[in-house]
C-alpha cells in the first residue's frame, strides 16, 4: 500500500528484548521451577521411594523369570508384565529427575530475579524458594500465574498497555483498594493484589515495589518504540485509485501515505506463510496471506496497519481484530512469537465477569462456513460477495 511518494523511515529498526525480564535464561529458570505439581521435600522423597519400589519389583521379576523359565505357556504374560513394570520404572525415574531439576533451578532463578528487582526476587523466594520446599509450603496458584506472566516471551506491552501502565502508576503512588480494583486490565496484577489485600493492613511493601518496577520497565520499552513525527498529510483533493482496482474500500478518506520501512523485513515481504508467525497457533494463510477476497477477508497485519495510518487522524483506542495479539507487536516493530496469558480472553474474564458474555470464537465460526464457498469468493467481486 506504499506509494512512490511515501516517506522512507530508514532509521526504524526492530527493538530487541521487550520482555519484562530481558534475560532469557532467568525467564527459563523461573518457568522451570513453577511448572508442574507442588515442589516439596515430601514430593521428592515420594518420587525417590516410588523409583526404589519399581527397581525392587524389576529385580524380583528377574528372579521369577529364572524360576519360571521353562514355563512356555506363561512366557507372553510375563513379558507383558515386565514391559509394564519397565514403563513404571522409567516414569518414576523421569518424575524424580524433573523434581530434582526444578529444585536445582531455584538458586539461579532467585539470583536472577534479585538482579532484576530485589523485591521480585524476595517474593519468588518466599513462595518457591528452598525454605518453602523444605517446609512443604505450597504457594497459591495466583503466584504461579503471576510469575508465568512475568516471564512471558512476549513484550511487556502485551501485558500492560499505556493506559494500564498509567493506572498502575496511580496505584503505586496511592496503594488503595480502590486503585487496586481499577487494575482489571492487568489480570495477573489484579489477581495478586486481590489475594494479598487485608481488611486492616495495607498492601505489602514488597508487592508495591514489584508494581513500581513493572511500571518503570513498561515505560522504558514504550519509549524505545516511539518513533519520530507522524507522516505528513496529503492534499485533500489528491485523487485516489478506484476501490475496484485496489480491492480495498474504506469508509474514511485517505489523509496520508503509508511510510516505507526498508529495515523491517516484515514490511518488504508478505506475512509469514503457514501459521501466524513461527509459533502462533492460528492459521490465516488461506485467506489473509493469499488475499483471496481482497479487503473483505484480508486480515494480514499489514492491511490493518496501512488502514490505520492512512485513514485515521489519531489511532483508535480499541481495535476488534481476529489477529489482534500480533497487531500491536507488528505496529511496534517486534515480530510476534507467541501469546502470553494476557492475550487470552479467559484470563481477563477471571477478573472481569462482564467479558464472559463475549463469544471470542464468533469470527472463526463464521469463517469456517466460508470454506465451503471459498472458490466462489476467490472469483467473486466484493459487491456480489456482500449480497
Amino acid at each position: 500500500m506504499s506509494q512512490s511518494g511515501s516517506i522512507e523511515r530508514s532509521t526504524t529498526r526492530y527493538v530487541p528484548s521487550q520482555q519484562l525480564i530481558a534475560n532469557r535464561q532467568v525467564r527459563r529458570l523461573v518457568r522451570r521451577v513453577i511448572t508442574g505439581g507442588p515442589l516439596t521435600m515430601a514430593g521428592i522423597s515420594a518420587a525417590v521411594a516410588s523409583r526404589g519400589e519399581a527397581g525392587r519389583d524389576s529385580e524380583e521379576d528377574e528372579e521369577d523369570d529364572e524360576e519360571e523359565e521353562e514355563n512356555l505357556e506363561n512366557a507372553s504374560e510375563m513379558e507383558g508384565d515386565s514391559r509394564r513394570r519397565t514403563r513404571a520404572e522409567k516414569a518414576a525415574a523421569r518424575a524424580q529427575r524433573e523434581l530434582l531439576e526444578r529444585l536445582q533451578a531455584i538458586p539461579g532463578a532467585v539470583e536472577g530475579l534479585n538482579r532484576v528487582c530485589p523485591s521480585l526476587g524476595a517474593l519468588f523466594d518466599s513462595k518457591y524458594g528452598e525454605a518453602s520446599v523444605i517446609k512443604g509450603d505450597v504457594a497459591p496458584d495466583v503466584y504461579r500465574r503471576f510469575f508465568f506472566q512475568i516471564t512471558a516471551e512476549e513484550s511487556v506491552l502485551q501485558m500492560a498497555t499505556k493506559p494500564a501502565l498509567d493506572m498502575l502508576q496511580t496505584f503505586v503512588n496511592q496503594p488503595t483498594y480502590q486503585n487496586a480494583t481499577a487494575l482489571v486490565e492487568i489480570p495477573a496484577i489484579h489477581e495478586l493484589l486481590t489475594h494479598e489485600k487485608h481488611p486492616t493492613n495495607p498492601f505489602p511493601r514488597r508487592t508495591i515495589e514489584v508494581c513500581r518496577w513493572i511500571v518503570d520497565r513498561g515505560r522504558m520499552v514504550l519509549n524505545s518504540l516511539l518513533k519520530g513525527p507522524e507522516p505528513p498529510k496529503i492534499a485533500e483533493d489528491r485523487a485516489e485509485k478506484p476501490w475496484m482496482e485496489t480491492g480495498c474500500c474504506y469508509g474514511l478518506p485517505k489523509i496520508r501515505e503509508r511510510p516505507q520501512y526498508p529495515k523491517l523485513k516484515h514490511d518488504i515481504n508478505n506475512d509469514v506463510g503457514g501459521k501466524r508467525g513461527a509459533k502462533c497457533s492460528k492459521f490465516y494463510s488461506q485467506y489473509g496471506e493469499r488475499r483471496l477476497t481482497g479487503g473483505i477477508m484480508g486480515e494480514g497485519r499489514n492491511d490493518v496497519f496501512s488502514a490505520l495510518i492512512t485513514r485515521w487522524e489519531k489511532a483508535p483506542k480499541r481495535i476488534i481484530y481476529d489477529f489482534a495479539c500480533a497487531l500491536g507487536p507488528y505496529c511496534m516493530t517486534l515480530g510476534h512469537t507467541k501469546c502470553s496469558p494476557a492475550a487470552f480472553l479467559k484470563t481477563h474474564c477471571n477478573v472481569d465477569p462482564r467479558l464472559s458474555y463475549i463469544n471470542s470464537s464468533a469470527g472463526e465460526c463464521g469463517n469456517s462456513g466460508l470454506g465451503r464457498i471459498r472458490f466462489f469468493c476467490v472469483y467473486g467481486i466484493a459487491c456480489v460477495y456482500a449480497n
